[in-house]
């Protein structure tokens, strides 16, 4: 029996997250199971958007992109797919969370892919984020 691979969804809820999510857990071509299984961050977990990936199968676990006490999250994950939302904190503070998530998951032993998905205005930390990535 294979192992599936833990990837952390945050922005789960969010059209991407959601496209994401259904894209992760799907069966494979040959209609074999999903490597994956998914946990999701949502500011809401109860919210009937949030129960959309539930209802397949998605643990779903109440958090926010820059409440970084959310850390806990990341235990044991294979992978990452961050959304951060600039509309809803402003620029600034979606910069610096995604810098702080991202440098979380460079610390979490278990972690082998992140993506970080957000506004080409991400391109101004493109040196910045290099840096770890070295």
């Amino acid at each position: 029996m294979t192992v599936s691979k833990l990837i952390l969804v945050i922005g789960a809820n969010g059209a991407q997250g959601l496209a994401v999510i259904d894209a992760l857990i799907a069966p494979a071509s040959d209609d074999s199971p999903s490597p994956y299984t998914v946990r999701a961050l949502s500011r809401d977990p109860s919210s009937a958007r949030a129960q959309k990936p539930v209802i397949k199968g998605v643990k779903c676990i109440q958090g926010t992109f820059d409440d970084l006490q959310t850390v806990a999250a990341f235990e044991g994950v294979y992978g990452a797919w961050v959304n951060t939302d600039g509309f809803t904190v402003g620029e600034q503070k979606e910069i610096y969370a995604g810098l702080k998530i991202f440098e979380i998951a460079k610390r979490t032993f278990s972690m082998r892919h992140y993506v970080w998905s957000n506004l080409d205005y991400g391109s101004k930390v493109y040196s910045t984020l290099h840096a770890f990535l070295l």
